[in-house]
């Protein structure tokens, strides 16, 4: 443990920890994953969400509620929780990992999601960990795939079980960019399965991914869990589209 910390310390010393929005050198006893003027920016949604899906009402004065989506048709997913806002700096963050293939911007931001508390989530309620898995076309262009690197560390901080191969992407779908609701879910339809239900069944799951925009990925991901036996599913993001 000692030479640890003497190896981290001569680490930082030659590579010193750098800001994961504007990449500012940190200091480090005040400041762990972003300075002080990129943390001013970061919206949490821990309060004024719907209890469903976790859209934010950041406008609102009104506490937790349903949203018009939940009340109108629940998703198959339990519970959706995101850490902050896609935007600003986290949005600048997840783009340096996801796009600019920096995994060393991605295994920080994985620390920073493991950290994070959500006020009325429990990991003790849950036995496996599942990340969004992308086709292997996707994952030979990208080279990674990153919501398995937020998962491994949620797996680190948590000791819960992770499956990288429950779930399976056998459909290659267009990009979901530009995509109003209706036309991602008819995009994302028909293209995971899961492949092993005796691994699913009875389960209750955390699935993985780093954005939520509409939910249509991660509710056609839940919906095939379900299928499968599997209990309770949460979904958790890094981040969400507000």
């Amino acid at each position: 443990m000692i030479w640890q910390s003497v190896f981290k310390n001569i680490a930082d010393v030659i590579y010193p920890p750098a800001c994961l929005g504007c990449s500012e050198i940190l200091h480090p006893e005040k400041e762990k994953y972003f300075c002080g003027a990129c943390h001013e920016q970061i919206k949490y949604l821990n309060k004024r969400i719907c209890p469903v899906c976790g859209m934010a009402f950041l406008d609102s004065p009104a506490g937790n509620h349903l949203c018009g989506h939940c009340l109108e048709q629940r998703p198959y997913f339990s519970i959706a929780r995101a850490v902050a806002a896609y935007e600003k700096a986290i949005l600048e963050a997840i783009r340096k990992f996801k796009y600019g293939r920096d995994l060393s911007v991605g295994s920080i931001l994985a620390s920073f999601m493991a950290d994070f508390q959500f006020p009325d989530f429990d990991y003790r309620n849950y036995s496996l960990i599942v990340p969004v898995p992308l086709h292997i076309k996707k994952l030979r262009q990208r080279g990674f795939n990153q919501s398995v690197i937020l998962a491994q560390a949620l797996k680190k901080k948590w000791q819960i079980p992770l499956n990288y191969f429950l779930l399976k992407r056998t459909k290659s779908t267009l990009t979901q960019t530009g995509l109003h609701k209706k036309e991602r879910e008819q995009n994302i339809k028909g293209a995971f399965a899961v492949t092993d239900t005796k691994a699913a069944e009875e389960n209750n799951i955390i699935l993985i991914d780093d954005v939520y925009t509409t939910g249509a990925t991660v509710n056609e991901c839940a919906k095939i869990l379900r299928r499968a036996g599997v209990k309770e599913i949460a979904v958790l993001t890094l981040a969400r589209v507000i």
